[in-house]
């Protein structure tokens, strides 16, 4: 195979280059913004035929950045599909997410490529928001770190202020101070955490959250400890992940969690991560998206992810924050 580095000062005209250079049966391997425009990787299999009609870059498994795009022979790219382009591929999600939002914008004749996109996200993902606590137990599941028991807290937060006062526990009880945030936090609220050791169910019938500790979601006998606490306690389990993870991992730890009855997903750290592709290919493997965290601050409360409030995220708006902070909760 051979392979090709182009720069150019738009995608269309990069393209252009390669289909000069590699012909019409060249595959996109990745592109980056430089400081002359964008660089564009190409490559070509020299057993390959060149193809009639338009200039297509071709699917295949070849890294999370390739991204299927076709443009005939006298066609300029549109400058705002470029930036959609663009914006899809920097967040490096694998390549079945990054056709599938792109191909369904596209579709959509709207002057506003935030509206175009969100009609993408809305085909590839599904939203399943959290709503006013009910007396369903959840359990916070995710690997260490992801931020569960901030989301924990916010939750209780939220249920307050909603009228409906829930109670908190935690199996993150063996880890040195791996309680203590928790217990502090439930201060503020006068809700002190139940400590639930393995294999006992939290006696509460009204709403309830239960913050577990993180788990190697490879490991066999995490997984197995975790299951039996979703089973005694009858609850669903949402995962928890932080932005900014590899997408191709976060997809195996998703496979993984849904084999626990995990059907939603809580997106943390959304404000400190540039490239939100690893929670995108968590959720295109059928997860919901119930809710986002955006903000260390408790109070702040979860942000309702909505379509359009991810597709802004997605596009890099300086003022996608806007979208999120119309459902903020304040306490």
């Amino acid at each position: 195979m051979r392979i090709r580095t182009f720069t150019a000062r738009s995608m269309s005209e990069a393209l252009r280059l390669v289909r000069e250079e590699l012909g019409r049966d060249a595959v996109i391997l990745g592109n980056r913004d430089v400081a002359e425009g964008v660089e564009v990787t190409a490559a070509i299999d020299p057993s390959d035929e060149p193809a009639g009609g338009g200039f297509q870059i071709r699917d295949r498994d070849l890294g999370p950045n390739v991204l299927p795009l076709e443009v005939n022979d006298d066609d300029q790219l549109p400058e705002e599909a470029e930036r959609l382009l663009r914006a899809v591929a920097f967040h490096g999600a694998p390549i079945e997410v990054n056709e599938r939002l792109c191909r369904r914008a596209a579709q959509v004749n709207d002057p506003s490529l935030t509206i175009s996109l969100s009609a993408g996200v809305e085909d590839v993902f599904q939203f399943a928001p959290f709503g006013r606590p009910s007396d369903n137990a959840l359990v916070l599941v995710g690997p260490p770190g992801a931020g569960k028991t901030v989301v924990a807290a916010k939750y209780a937060v939220e249920s307050v202020l909603s009228g409906r006062p829930l109670k908190i526990a935690t199996t993150d009880i063996e880890r040195p101070g791996g309680e203590m945030r928790l217990m502090e936090l439930a201060e503020i609220l006068d809700n002190r955490p139940v400590r639930l050791t393995p294999g006992r169910r939290l006696e509460w019938s009204g709403p309830r959250i239960i913050d577990t500790e993180g788990v190697n979601p490879f490991d066999d006998d995490d997984i197995q400890k975790l299951r039996e606490t979703i089973e005694i306690n009858d609850a669903e389990p949402v995962l928890v992940l932080p932005a900014g993870g590899d997408p191709y991992e976060y997809e195996d730890i998703a496979h993984v969690f849904a084999e626990l009855g995990v059907r939603r997903l809580v997106a943390t750290r959304i404000d400190t991560a540039r490239r939100i592709g690893g929670i995108l290919a968590a959720a295109a493997t059928g997860l919901s998206f119930a809710a986002a965290g955006a903000s260390p601050v408790i109070a702040d409360g979860l942000y309702p992810l909505t379509p359009t409030a991810l597709a802004r995220l997605i596009l890099n708006d300086p003022d996608g924050a806007a979208d999120l902070d119309e459902d903020r909760k304040h306490a």
